[in-house]
């Protein structure tokens, strides 16, 4: 019997007839052994399936890998695996005739245990055998003990694993302390920032533009992105102006707080919105930290578009540009949680996009496609209405749970910051993916194409997105006039 599970293999479970689900309803959750093979996880899926995605069935998996591919094994990163059994057989001997596993099962073993799986050493069935359970022991101990360690942005994501959050809502709500607290700690992000100021700074005094340069900070919460302005002009030698724009009370006292404590003699702090502050002079460049996980979430575009009036016309805005991407992700307990959401559990859960950092899920395609983008300044000021059809081939086998979003977004020259799986800035923790659920999971074969199509509208009160499914079947357009998610303006 397995610690703290109802262990079940498939003949027990339809063993003299159909399966009770009122096994499910037990204290403890009930364990299917599953060996990891292709067919182990077909056979999976089709019970968890038949058993409605249940939050308290999970997987002790044998690990076999046979001819399975690794993209294959990989599928089992984003179930519920509980427990890795371990035969005799799984192990082969290395060349000093010390049991080791196969590569691929040692790959997969390695990711499990991140995910806190206990691993089971099968009984061995012979004297010979029995002979090499300790040996067997020590190599499972020394591929934990050897583990790397995890880095900051890795330790600071730990407690935020496969942990839905409600994205920000910046304009309708006012941030608290603890938030800006946390983006502040943030060791790459205003790095970045510094450096991209510094190269326009750099590039304005080798024009002979006369100084002082006229920098305004647009949401500038307690201050990270003004310190970072300020620190490019020293660096730059040169003499700025500096506004600071921020329409939260708690945020501007803080800003004023530390203009006194170190120094601001250049920054004028100003409480307001961005949209309808009345400048008294045109920017060089404007400033700002708006991005949402998906980009535009935050409506960046929007505030951005209202602030732009008072940019000279050769002013630059940072960032310049900023593209969402999606991708097709099997994540069947980011799905169930959603499901039983704070919304009661109705349609509006799984018509909710999440801020998640995603721990058990799995990708089936490797495509990751552009969705929206938006560039700044947007003097035609065109509409941040975005409607497009992405189409990605699933490369293996797979229950689409929903797609996961990310942005990467271009400072100014070089300099970027990438939340893109392609493109990531590594070390960076201010943003996790965003999760777009499907109200219904769909199977998706191998070389089979997932046609989605993402729409992006307003009105006059908010801005929200809708999603939809035409292949391999179509689905209902999910979250229809923002009805369960709207993006408030106000």
């Amino acid at each position: 019997m397995l610690p703290s599970l109802v262990a079940l293999t498939m003949q027990d479970l339809l063993a003299g007839g159909l399966f009770s689900l009122a096994a499910l309803e037990d204290a403890a959750p009930v364990a299917l052994q599953m060996p990891a093979t292709s067919s182990g996880w077909k056979a999976w899926n089709r019970f968890r399936t038949l058993c409605d995605h249940h939050v308290r069935l999970c997987c002790a998996l044998e690990l076999t890998v046979d001819k399975t591919s690794e993209k294959e094994l990989e599928r089992w990163l984003a179930e519920p695996v509980r427990c890795v059994i371990l035969s005799p057989s799984t192990f082969l001997l290395n060349r000093s005739g010390y049991p080791v596993l196969p590569k691929k099962a040692k790959a997969l073993l390695e990711q499990l245990f991140r995910r806190q799986v206990q691993v089971i050493i099968a009984e061995p069935q012979s004297v010979e055998q029995n002979e090499g359970l300790l040996p067997r022991l020590s190599y499972i101990a020394r591929l934990f003990q050897a583990l790397p360690p995890l880095s900051q942005a890795e330790r600071f994501a730990y407690s935020h694993m496969d942990t839905l959050q409600a994205p920000l809502q910046p304009l309708a709500d006012n941030l608290e302390s603890e938030t800006y607290e946390l983006f502040e700690t943030d060791p790459v992000k205003y790095a970045k920032y510094q450096e991209a100021v510094f190269i326009f700074l750099t590039e304005r005094k080798q024009e002979g533009r006369p100084m002082p340069f006229c920098v305004m900070v647009l949401g500038a919460g307690r201050g990270p992105l003004v310190e970072a302005a300020l620190k490019a002009a020293e660096r730059a030698e040169v003499e700025v102006d500096l506004y600071a724009v921020e329409k939260n009370p708690n945020a501007v006292q803080a800003l004023r707080h530390r203009k006194r404590r170190d120094g601001w003699s250049s920054v004028q702090v100003v409480p307001g919105d961005m949209r309808s502050w009345d400048a008294p002079k045109k920017a060089d460049v404007i400033i700002s930290e708006l991005l949402g996980s998906f980009g535009d979430n935050e409506l960046s575009p929007e505030c951005l578009d209202g602030a732009q009036r008072f940019l000279a016309s050769d002013g630059v805005c940072i960032p310049i540009s900023y593209t969402a991407a999606l991708t097709p992700v099997t994540a069947p307990g980011l799905w169930a949680n959603a499901r039983q959401g704070a919304a009661g559990g109705g349609v509006a859960d799984l018509e909710t996009a999440y801020v998640v950092h995603m721990q058990h899920a799995f990708y089936p395609c490797s495509a990751v496609k552009d969705c929206f983008e938006f560039h700044h300044p947007n003097w035609t000021m065109e509409s941040n209405d975005r409607c497009v059809d992405l189409d990605f081939e699933i490369e293996v086998d797979s229950l689409v749970h929903g797609f996961a979003g990310y942005f990467d977004c271009v400072l100014y020259g070089p300099e970027h910051i990438s939340i893109h799986p392609k493109n990531f800035s590594v070390g960076m923790f201010s943003w996790f993916p965003m999760f777009f659920p499907l109200r219904h999971p769909q199977y998706v074969p191998r070389g089979s194409i997932i046609r989605s199509h993402w729409w992006r509208r307003h009105d006059a009160h908010k801005v929200w997105y809708e999603w939809a499914l035409t292949e391999p079947a179509p689905t209902e357009v999910q979250n229809p006039g923002g009805r369960s998610w709207p993006i408030g303006l106000l």
